[in-house]
């Protein structure tokens, strides 16, 4: 239940964020997208936010509320794969329209676009067998181990940050 009243909350939050800008302003992000008649949305595959089904349709948690917001709005919705590491370019350039992929608020995200309030709440993780978690608990420990993490994340920032010795990271796409 939890779940679905945070669901229509953030729907309610960036439906009041594109209703903000006034049908009547010609120059706004709204009435562009309703001209077009298409949001054209940025993702890369990051399931479970977002992932192509069999049918090679987009699913996942943000793919279907950009879905659901682009419905509200009178507009289709179109997805478009990005390269992460230029969705910046991708939006300065109107290639898209918007970011819908499960992105971190970071300082250059706040920087390089005007963000909606968060509709959801993570956080960086550690994951690893469960047969080794309890020989990993103080940062001193994780030295020489090699990390995966997602290029351009908040995670690997994380990672970065965490300045672990002889470590080695790997950033995937």
């Amino acid at each position: 239940m939890k779940k679905m009243i945070a669901l229509v909350l953030s729907l309610v939050a960036v439906l009041a964020l594109f209703a903000g800008c006034s049908k009547k302003d010609a120059n706004s992000d709204l009435a562009y997208v309703q001209k077009k008649g298409t949001l054209i949305v940025g993702i890369t595959d990051y399931a479970p936010m977002d992932y192509q089904d069999d049918n090679g349709n987009w699913t996942g948690f943000d793919a279907e509320f950009a879905q659901t917001v682009a419905a509200k709005l009178g507009v289709n919705c179109e997805f478009i794969e990005i390269d992460w590491d230029n969705k910046f370019f991708e939006l300065e350039s109107k290639a898209i329209d918007c970011i819908w992929n499960g992105m971190t608020i970071t300082d250059e995200v706040k920087l390089n676009t005007n963000c909606s309030d968060p509709y959801v709440i993570n956080a960086q993780v550690l994951v690893m067998k469960a047969d080794v978690v309890g020989q990993y608990d103080a940062v001193e420990l994780l030295q020489g181990l090699t990390f995966a993490v997602e290029n351009g994340s908040a995670g690997q920032d994380e990672v970065v940050a965490l300045g672990v010795p002889d470590s080695q990271i790997i950033a995937v796409q």
